[in-house]
């Protein structure tokens, strides 16, 4: 049955005609009825409102039976959302207003508080915890054997590249304040985790290295000056010379290239800045704590992706004696995952949410050197099953089902 518009004319206080449409649609109504939360969180007037062609109005008002599974999942989700009180104007806004990015990040959340009721049973969760400062995290895992404060990130590919761009700019801004006689080639290394590094020690470091170059390094092709390093947010430039003159009518010549790295950043960057971000929110008071990476449907992770992320890149190590090798070459992981001796403690373990219907939805990745570590106990024998990656001793991690 298709849609009936009734047209009805009415007059208005002034004698002026004011027509009004009542939109009367049968077969969206039927449509969902089964999903009683669906009905209630996008009423029929906000339906109507949507243009015919985006994603949502698809979902809400086409019958094909595909959809159907993916309106299971929204109304699991929002009964989830209405029971925890959790539907309020930031909620709203994220699904019905938002672009993609924020819906799929705002269904995450819901999707892995689902499979945690899954697993701990229904109520096993306070949502917004207190967390560093004023933060707050997603929610708390209560019903294990301390509450467990949990924050969900979702991995979008882009977001490494719209960070640069912000660094950029203000690297731009604080650099235009210092008289700079030669072109300088700035390669942004790492990104860090925010734009919020000191543009004014940046503003200090060129004043300090840049009296330094007399006349003959600046004749020179390329001279390198020292890497630039901010401890708090993780930024690392590196900058050399560029033997460009010059006009005659600039007095200063500025920053005139900076390159970055994040246009061939492999996946396990993307993760380790989605963690920092994250770690940032983690309470300080002793609490174990779990991240939980989401990837996006543009941007999947796999087993190796974490691993590299979280213990290290892979490398070989080769024994030679008189040009003969020694021994066979021993693979090991390089000191550069987020899991350090001496920094990163506070997160217990880091979880990747592997998506719907699959058999082991959650991996975890226990942190062998957290300073309040989740017991593997915590997520074995459940019926939806959680795979889990746990310290067998002090050199070696295994997998658990």
């Amino acid at each position: 049955m298709q849609g009936i518009h009734i047209h009805i004319m009415e007059r208005g206080d002034k004698g002026g005609e004011v027509e009004k449409m009542k939109v009367e649609n049968g077969s969206q109504s039927e449509l969902l009825v089964p999903y009683e939360f669906i009905a209630r969180f996008f009423p029929s007037e906000f339906i109507s409102s949507l243009k015919e062609d985006s994603d949502l109005h698809r979902l809400l008002v086409d019958d094909n039976p595909k959809h159907d599974i993916w309106r299971k999942e929204l109304n699991d989700c929002l009964e989830l959302a209405y029971r925890y009180d959790l539907v309020n104007a930031d909620l709203e806004s994220r699904l019905k207003k938002g672009d993609r990015e924020s819906w799929q990040a705002t269904m995450n959340e819901l999707r892995v508080a689902k499979i945690l009721e899954g697993l701990f049973g229904v109520g096993c969760l306070l949502w917004r915890p207190k967390g560093r400062g004023k933060k707050v995290g997603e929610f708390q895992l209560i019903k294990t054997y301390e509450p467990i404060f949990i924050e969900v990130k979702t991995i979008f590919p882009r977001d490494l590249e719209k960070l640069e761009q912000r660094i950029i700019d203000k690297l731009m801004r604080y650099a235009e304040q210092v008289s700079i006689p030669i072109f300088l080639n700035v390669i942004i290394e790492n990104v860090g985790s925010t734009e919020s590094f000191s543009g004014i020690k940046f503003k200090d470091y060129l004043k300090s290295e840049l009296p330094k170059l007399g006349s003959t390094e600046l004749e020179k092709e390329s001279i390198k000056l020292p890497d630039y390093h901010d401890k708090k947010t993780g930024l690392y430039l590196k900058i050399e010379t560029l033997a460009i003159k010059p006009k005659k009518e600039e007095k200063n010549c500025h920053i005139g290239i900076i390159g970055g790295g994040v246009k061939t950043i492999v996946n396990e960057q993307y993760i380790k800045h989605s963690l920092s971000k994250a770690y940032t929110q983690l309470p300080t008071t002793g609490q174990p704590c779990l991240i939980i990476i989401c990837p996006s449907t543009a941007f999947p992770l796999d087993e190796d992706d974490m691993l590299n992320a979280l213990l290290g890149n892979l490398a070989v190590r080769y024994y030679f004696s008189n040009v003969k090798m020694a021994k066979k070459p021993e693979t090991f992981r390089k000191p550069d995952g987020f899991f350090q001796i001496r920094r990163n403690r506070r997160v217990s373990a880091v979880g990747l949410y592997k998506g719907r219907n699959i058999e082991k939805p959650l991996e975890i990745y226990h942190n062998p050197v957290g300073a309040n570590p989740i017991p593997d106990s915590t997520f074995m024998d459940m019926k939806e099953g959680v795979r889990q990656l746990v310290k067998a001793n002090n050199q070696e991690m295994k997998w658990i089902n």
